[in-house]
């Protein structure tokens, strides 16, 4: 199966869609980088976590239809994770509103939820726009964007077993734990 973008042999330069896939995965690799700074207990596991947001970026400036995929499933992934099964998100965002209400705010730690939301968000957004101008499209990419989901969800639960396993618990009610 190809999955690349374009027709072999016919480079293209990136265009603003795949720049901003790849500005949002970048971003969000900082924000990761941020966190980890303040929370060294987090450090090797945002190492970790950085790494499928990367491969986006770069495959989505080559314009490799995977690279679409995996952004989109990375980036929902973490809104999923952060948004629904922890506060996380909500919080954050709440940060900001203190900002803003009072001039300071108690968790910049925690702030950063906000702006990490926005750039995930986008990052679902341009990779899910990047895929849809792909030419070579088939019915086939479904199998491709649902093992893309399975291995995002399996390789973070993995790191968070590696490397932090007090985050698991936002998953036991998953199965009834």
């Amino acid at each position: 199966m190809n999955t690349l973008a374009n027709p072999a042999g016919s480079p293209r330069r990136a265009d603003s869609i795949d720049v901003l896939a790849a500005g949002c995965a970048t971003a969000f690799i900082v924000i990761l980088g941020i966190s980890a700074y303040w929370d060294r207990t987090i450090r090797v596991l945002h190492v970790f976590e950085s790494l499928p947001y990367l491969v986006a970026a770069v495959l989505c400036l080559r314009h490799h239809k995977f690279g679409y995929v995996l952004g989109a499933a990375s980036g929902a992934f973490w809104l999923w994770t952060a948004g629904t099964l922890t506060t996380f998100v909500r919080n954050g965002f709440e940060r900001v509103a203190m900002l803003f209400r009072t001039g300071h705010v108690d968790r910049p730690d925690i702030l950063l939820a906000a702006p990490a939301a926005c750039v995930t968000g986008g990052l679902v957004l341009f990779s899910l726009w990047g895929y849809f101008r792909v030419r070579n499209k088939s019915w086939g990419d479904a199998g491709l964007f649902l093992a893309a989901i399975g291995v995002v969800a399996g390789f973070f639960v993995a790191i968070f077993v590696a490397f932090a396993p007090r985050y698991l618990g936002m998953f036991r009610h998953l199965f009834g734990s």
